[in-house]
């Protein structure tokens, strides 16, 4: 396999950057389609990431936005994908959020594998023209983001994998620097082996 084989996917998460860094971070790249995958596309503490601010600006400065989120989010709206099927509601902590979504039964949903297989296909499409696709979520570390441990995982995980296409990930973070995320990272770590307790 060559890389003119792969498909590359990049993803970058927003945090507090001001709107200028964020655009110099996806040119840097030669980012020419974004892909939000944020399940609420708007943020209380950043503004200019609204999504009704973001596309104009994006679009004002030659860059393509989709929205991908009712797909693509870490937060969805099926309730069969979370503990107790009981889908939390927005004050909900997100420590105690990322312990009740499952991913892996979200991997497993035809709305879910709809969504990659069209972020493929924009890949694919943007890539035959000379471009590049980022997905976009609100967390700065993507290994605080469902957009590695969902998204990445299910596209590059060898034990979970959805698709057989090949894809790179690359994770812009945010310094603007690039990492490349190795499929070896999601293997599960094995356990001790169990200690039976004294008392």
């Amino acid at each position: 396999m060559t890389d003119r084989d792969m498909l590359t996917l990049y993803t970058i998460g927003h945090s507090n950057l001001s709107a200028e860094d964020f655009l110099r971070y996806l040119r840097q790249h030669s980012i020419t389609v974004l892909v939000d995958v944020r399940s609420a596309p708007y943020s209380r503490y950043v503004p200019h990431f609204h999504k009704n601010r973001l596309q104009p600006f994006l679009e004002a400065n030659g860059l393509d936005y989709r929205y991908a989120g009712e797909f693509l989010g870490g937060q969805p709206k099926d309730e069969t994908v979370y503990q107790n099927q009981e889908v939390p509601d927005e004050t909900t902590k997100r420590p105690k959020f990322l312990k009740l979504v499952q991913y892996l039964d979200v991997m497993r949903r035809d709305w879910y594998q709809k969504g990659i297989h069209r972020l493929l296909d924009i890949v694919r499409e943007t890539g035959a023209k000379g471009g590049a696709v980022a997905i976009m979520c609100s967390e700065g570390n993507p290994l605080e983001c469902h957009r590695h441990h969902l998204i990445a995982r299910s596209l590059v995980d060898p034990a979970v994998r959805i698709t057989d296409e090949n894809v790179k990930i690359l994770h812009i973070v945010k310094d603007g620097n690039i990492e490349i995320v190795d499929p070896s990272s999601f293997a599960v770590k094995s356990e001790p082996p169990h200690q039976p307790r004294l008392f």
